[in-house]
């Protein structure tokens, strides 16, 4: 015969163990935040409420199954209100952090649209929180099912008129945070009940069963209790990604006027450029998108829009279809922007020069960079495409580390502050030293690995001339670079590998000095793409693209993350 705390220790700790060990590499300010809020209402509320049913003889317990009983209710019973609520939360952040929480708020939506979405299911909820009270008779059969229903019902109305839209644009995720849960856990409620554990009165509950040993008042439970967590977490996703695009602290003052705020008070255009630039993210790069995932809310957010940037503006200097004379001239525009930008006082004249596809984009970055990154960091990887535009030849290794760093050191010192910025960490120069030299690593792996597709696709070669011939120098301008041979093409990978691990031994010790939520994030990606180079080392012949197979990248993100 089982006891209760065997129930926690063989079935419900091992599963909230599992959740925060997969949780721990992603793991966040809010996350705490919104855990320390919800355990404390579930346990104060849930306390008094359950103490009140067991007083009424709703359910009973084994006195030999138990360790103590404090009031009316064993302790096994405050423990399960902790790990219940920490189970589901849990589950429900794991479900849905691969979607932004912005794109589920839409502020463009008809008003008289969100009356009846918001008021309909409110006064539903509440009429039947009504009746539940009316029915509420000690000793009756409708008395534990109508505890449950106008303990659940009040909560669920108020949760559904802060975020009953949002819940209902995440339908999904939703729908199998609420199931998998209620399942699992009245899994195990089948199991309390056939050992013993506890028992449903029958004098207080209506007879009906699910399936064996199952009351249908505790499916009700755990189908109510689950759906009251999930909202509340969908509640605090929207409040903080509310407070996060509106620059505002969270304070409990500032959470009440997120939750209150209809999204059609929020700026439209604000989320219609955040939609478009995710947009630019998911058609240029599904592996970014994917790995983004790996970061806290906050960070992934703003990461998109700089990647989004980053994306716009190269896209912008690579159109073939476009004369390379219009191009500088739009970088041109572009660097003015960046100038006006961190002026403090932002216009969108330029913005309006630029093609209509990246405008959104360029928003988004104004609006919500503007006062993490710095102005010289941003003109410095414009510098990078003045370089490609210009037709510049590397000439030295000098050469090679400049444009390296032009066009990679500063996204890896932007992507760094962003990160800093969102923990609230010091902004070490040191750190920032780091990133940059991680930004030459993996800019020297790229260019290592695209020796015949940059010479194939641009007739440009990214090596030092001094490591070549001019017959070599020629034969790679003409798009003819296999003509080096493959000995020789392996072997100036690998002299371009060589200075990239040197430089990887230290910049791999900046990852260690990152905030915890975000290093498996960096480590994933760095790790990803520097693997390449074992690739290319172990390629017999020098491969036109060299890439990890699916199956690698998921061993590789998975070490980098959890080992």
């Amino acid at each position: 015969m089982l006891t209760y705390m065997e129930i926690h220790l063989y079935f419900t700790l091992p599963v909230v163990g599992l959740l925060l060990w997969i949780l721990k590499p992603f793991h966040s300010s809010q996350d705490t935040f919104k855990y320390k809020f919800l355990l404390t209402i579930a346990f104060v509320t849930a306390s008094v409420w359950d103490n009140y049913i067991v007083y009424h003889k709703a359910w009973s317990y084994c006195p030999t199954c138990v360790v103590v009983v404090i009031g009316f209710v064993p302790l096994e019973e405050y423990m399960f209100f902790i790990i219940m609520t920490v189970m589901t939360v849990a589950f429900a952040n794991l479900m849905m952090r691969w979607h932004l929480a912005s794109i589920f708020i839409k502020p463009n939506t008809p008003w008289i649209q969100s009356f009846f979405i918001r008021f309909v299911p409110i006064l539903g909820l509440l009429t039947i929180a009504y009746k539940a009270w009316r029915l509420t008779v000690p000793g009756k059969p409708l008395f534990y099912g109508s505890c449950i229903l106008w303990y659940a019902c009040p909560v669920l109305a108020l949760l559904w008129y802060g975020s009953g839209e949002f819940i209902l644009r995440r339908s999904s995720s939703v729908l199998i945070s609420i199931a998998i849960p209620t399942l699992y856990l009245c899994w195990v409620d089948i199991l309390a009940i056939r050992e013993g554990v506890w028992h449903i009165s029958l004098r207080t509950s209506t007879g009906y069963f699910i399936v064996p040993h199952l009351p249908l008042e505790e499916f009700l439970f755990f189908t109510l209790i689950n759906t009251v967590l999930v909202f509340a977490t969908c509640t605090f996703d929207r409040v903080f990604i509310i407070l996060q695009l509106t620059h505002r602290k969270v304070t409990m003052m500032n959470l009440i006027w997120a939750f209150a705020l209809p999204d059609q008070a929020l700026d439209h255009q604000l989320f219609h450029d955040l939609d478009q630039t995710q947009a630019i993210l998911k058609r240029a790069s599904q592996s970014f998108h994917a790995a983004s995932a790996a970061f806290p809310a906050p960070i992934r957010q703003d990461l998109i829009v700089l990647y989004g940037f980053c994306r716009a503006t190269d896209d912008l200097c690579d159109d073939d279809q476009v004369p390379i004379e219009s191009r500088l001239q739009q970088l041109e525009v572009i660097r003015k922007f960046v100038q006006q930008v961190f002026s403090q006082k932002p216009t969108w004249l330029y913005i309006a020069a630029l093609p209509a596809s990246c405008q959104p984009t360029f928003r988004a970055f104004a609006t919500h960079l503007a006062g993490i990154l710095k102005e010289e960091t941003v003109l410095e990887l414009l510098d990078g495409y003045q370089w490609d535009l210009g037709c510049q030849a590397i000439r030295d290794e000098a050469d090679l580390q400049y444009y390296s760093a032009c066009v990679a050191s500063s996204v890896g010192e932007m992507c760094t502050r962003v990160i800093l910025y969102h923990e609230h960490a010091k902004q070490s120069s040191w750190l920032l030293d780091r990133a940059r030299q991680m930004g030459l690593v993996l800019q020297y792996v790229n260019i290592a690995r695209d020796i015949v597709t940059d010479s194939a696709q641009l007739g440009r070669c990214y090596l030092p001339q001094d490591w070549l011939t001019s017959d070599e120098i020629d034969q790679i301008a003409q798009g003819q670079a296999r003509r080096l041979g493959e000995d020789r093409l392996k072997d100036l990978s690998i002299r371009l590998l060589s200075k990239a691990d040197q430089l990887m031994k230290q910049a791999q010790r900046g990852l260690d000095g990152l905030p915890a939520s975000s290093q498996g994030g960096v480590r994933a990606a760095c790790s990803v793409y520097a693997s390449i180079g074992t690739v290319l080392r172990q390629s017999k012949i020098y491969p036109t693209r060299a890439h990890l197979s699916s199956r690698q990248r998921a061993i590789t993100v998975f070490k980098s993350i959890y080992l």
